[in-house]
C-alpha cells in the first residue's frame, strides 16, 4: 500500500508542468488512529503542547553579543510571539527589532537591548538556575530533541532531494493523515514555490538531513485546509545553516536542534523557528498565529 501511494504521488509530480524536475523523494504516509476534526502536529507529537507556544525557541543560546553563534535580533525585525531562550541564555536584540510578545531565557544568560529594541510583554528570568523558566526551557529542549528523532525515525533514511530554481512551482499532494518526506536537500530559489495541499486532517512531516534553504523570494505555500501547526521541516545532523533569506517565505514549523537558522532579507517565517541558534537580520518576521486545536 505504501509503495502504491508514493508511486502515485510521484507520477503526479513527473507529469506536472515540470517534467525535467529531477525529484528523488521517498514519501510514505503513516496513519494514527483516533483523529477529529482538526489534526495538528500534536496528534503525531503531543511532546510539542508547550513548544508550540513559542514563535521562537532556541536550543542553545549564545555566549556574548559579539559572538557569530549567539541569538542575534537586529535591524527591524519582528517576532510575534513569544520567545524562548535556552542553553546559554544570551540573546542580543539591536536596531528596532522587537518581540511582539513573552521572553523566557535561562538564569545564566544575558540580555542586551541596543537603540530602540524592546520586549512587549513580559520577561521571565531566573535569579537562580533551577527556577520554573529554567525549568519550562529545560523542558522545551527535551520536547524538541524527542520530536526531531520521533519525526525522523517515521521515514526512511534520506535519499533523495528537492531542488526548484527559476520560477518553478511543484504541488504535493498528501496522502494520508501523515505524509512524510525523507530528503538529503531542500532548496528553493530564483522565486520558486512548494505548495503542500492536504485538508484540516492531514499533516506534513519533511526530514532533511543535509542542506535546507529558501532565497531569492521563494515561498512554501499551505493549501486544502492545512495551518501551520501542520507541517513539521525537521532538518537533523550537524551542518551548514539554514537559510530564509531574500523576501522568501515559509508556512510551518522549522526545526533545526543541531543548527543555526538565519533568516535575513525581509524574509517570514508564518509558524515557528526552533533551532540551536536563532538569527533574525533585514527586516524579517517570525509571525505566530494562534494554534489551531485538534
Amino acid at each position: 500500500m505504501v509503495l502504491a501511494h508514493s508511486r502515485h504521488l510521484l507520477k503526479t509530480i513527473l507529469t506536472s508542468r515540470f517534467r525535467n524536475l529531477l525529484l528523488l523523494a521517498v514519501v510514505a504516509p503513516f496513519c494514527f488512529g483516533g483523529l477529529n476534526a482538526k489534526a495538528n502536529l500534536l496528534t503525531t507529537f503531543p511532546q510539542m503542547a508547550d513548544l508550540l507556544t513559542f514563535a521562537a525557541f532556541s536550543l542553545g543560546g549564545g555566549i556574548n553579543s559579539t559572538d557569530t553563534f549567539a541569538d542575534q535580533f537586529s535591524g527591524n525585525t519582528d517576532i510575534f510571539g513569544n520567545v524562548g531562550i535556552a542553553g546559554d541564555g544570551n540573546l542580543t536584540m539591536s536596531g528596532g527589532a522587537t518581540i511582539h510578545g513573552d521572553l523566557y531565557y535561562y538564569s545564566t544568560g544575558t540580555l542586551k537591548k541596543n537603540g530602540n529594541a524592546m520586549v512587549v510583554g513580559t520577561t521571565f528570568h531566573d535569579a537562580v538556575t533551577g527556577g520554573p523558566t529554567d525549568n519550562r526551557l529545560n523542558a522545551g529542549i527535551l520536547a524538541a530533541m524527542t520530536t526531531a528523532a520521533n519525526a525522523f525515525a517515521l521515514g526512511p533514511t534520506p535519499t533523495g532531494s528537492i531542488n526548484l530554481s527559476d520560477h518553478q512551482n511543484l504541488t504535493i499532494f498528501a496522502t494520508g493523515p501523515v505524509t512524510v518526506l525523507s530528503l538529503q536537500n531542500f532548496s528553493l530559489s530564483g522565486g520558486s514555490t512548494l505548495t503542500l495541499q492536504g485538508t484540516a486532517t492531514q499533516n506534513f512531516v519533511i526530514n532533511v538531513s543535509s542542506q535546507f534553504s529558501l532565497t531569492g523570494s521563494s515561498k512554501i505555500v499551505l493549501s486544502g485546509g492545512l495551518a501551520w501547526d501542520d507541517v513539521l521541516f525537521n532538518v537533523v545532523n550537524n551542518g551548514s545553516d539554514v537559510t530564509v533569506s531574500g523576501q522568501s517565505t515559509l508556512n510551518g514549523v522549522l526545526m533545526a536542534n543541531k543548527r543555526t537558522a538565519s533568516l535575513s532579507g525581509g524574509s517570514t517565517v508564518n509558524g515557528e523557528v526552533i533551532a540551536n541558534k536563532i538569527t533574525l537580520s533585514g527586516s524579517s518576521v517570525i509571525a505566530h498565529p494562534p494554534a489551531s486545536s485538534p
